[in-house]
């Protein structure tokens, strides 16, 4: 009897400790689920550009070389092939898009590897990079990962030219348990650099003054989309390209170029960074679709104006660079340069509205002389 009592005391007894062994087991496996685990993130910078296909083919002669040289000087800061700062904002999907943590880091490299500890769950990941070097661009919707988006700050006057590339990127990042592991992440350059070459061999120039509209205001970052809403202007720089010239090219100024046919004045060089343009038309000039535009406004030396509305066909492409090239008419007024040589400008059928589709980048030009008249526009002379 005592010996049947006491084996059932020990039953009871191997019962209550494999129960409570079990619950401690689950207790410890479910405080294990909210540790962080370890994840490393590697991020680099995706330099896919045509910086220097376009520069070939359009700045690719000797006497080009002065404006090749200063252009290149201009960009330097723009396709770059390094990040400093890296801004990275996780958005934990199973809490609907809200951010759940920041990490920020200093890279200075092309490629680098960091390593973070975080939750377990199924995140998307945003990332900025260099946007400290753009104060006109600015991070939006920081807690909404659906909104969140790289806005342009707009006011009355137009946009400045962009300093630097600034980069963003988009990553799912789905971090298991108890597991370490490292994912992969892409940044891409999200503006773009366009460059206008004047000929003035036929006009005494003072000035230009050189804008940019159609271009992006905003872009989405984990939407991946831009937003054209705001029609900003963006304003070019005009660059100084005298500096770049030397002795040896003088004498070869006057040579025979396939571009410029025969030039004597240095070409004047206008060049502006910001967002990129629509991938397609909105409008078209005859049957050439217009996906966005640059005015032109030339200050002759009599102290004229002239506007030149260039309708450019080719979409401008994130990370990329355009150059369009041209020639203005003793009037100040522009017209194009086609890709195919030989070319000598021609005149305007119209002056005062020539719409000339050429076999070029320029789907069309309308030119308006005496701009100044109309009371719009007084550059400082």
């Amino acid at each position: 009897m005592n010996r049947r009592f006491h084996r059932h005391l020990l039953e009871i007894a191997a019962v209550l400790l494999l129960t409570a062994a079990v619950g401690a087991c689950a207790l410890i496996d479910e405080k294990t689920k909210d540790c962080p685990e370890e994840m490393s993130l590697t991020c680099a910078l995706s330099l896919v550009n045509n910086k220097q296909q376009e520069l070939d083919d359009n700045l690719g002669t000797l006497h080009d070389r002065p404006l090749r040289a200063a252009l290149e000087d201009y960009l330097s800061d723009v396709f770059v092939n390094t990040a400093h700062d890296v801004d990275m904002l996780f958005y934990d999907q199973r809490s609907r898009g809200k951010m759940t943590f920041r990490q920020t880091e200093i890279m200075d490299a092309e490629q680098k590897v960091f390593s973070i500890r975080v939750k377990a769950s199924d995140y998307r990941v945003a990332g900025v990079s260099n946007l400290s070097a753009v104060p006109t661009v600015s991070l939006q919707n920081e807690e909404d990962g659906y909104a969140l988006s790289l806005v342009q700050k707009l006011s009355s006057e137009p946009v400045p030219s962009h300093p630097s590339a600034f980069f963003a990127a988009r990553q799912r990042i789905l971090v298991r348990d108890r597991e370490d592991q490292r994912f992969d992440v892409s940044f891409y350059m999200a503006n773009a650099a366009a460059a206008l070459a004047l000929n003035r061999d036929s006009c005494d120039v003072r000035s230009i003054r050189v804008l940019y509209s159609g271009l992006a205001d905003s872009f989405r970052i984990l939407d991946s989309s831009y937003s054209f809403d705001q029609h900003a202007l963006l304003q070019a720089d005009v660059i100084d390209a005298r500096p770049y010239v030397v002795d040896d090219e003088e004498a070869d100024r006057f040579l025979y170029d396939i571009f410029w046919e025969r030039w004597t004045k240095l070409p004047l060089l206008a060049c502006g960074v910001g967002f990129p343009s629509p991938n397609v038309g909105t409008a078209v000039v005859g049957t050439y679709p217009i996906v966005w535009t640059i005015d032109l406004y030339v200050t002759l030396a009599t102290g004229s104006v002239t506007r030149s509305l260039i309708y450019i066909a080719k979409p401008l492409q994130a990370g990329h660079l355009m150059i369009v090239k041209g020639w203005i008419t003793a009037e100040g007024a522009f017209t194009p340069t086609p890709e195919h040589p030989p070319y000598v400008p021609p005149m305007p059928d119209d002056p005062d509205n020539p719409e000339q589709p050429v076999d070029s980048v320029v789907a069309g030009v309308s030119v308006m002389l005496n701009w100044n008249e109309a009371g719009q526009y007084n550059p400082e002379l």
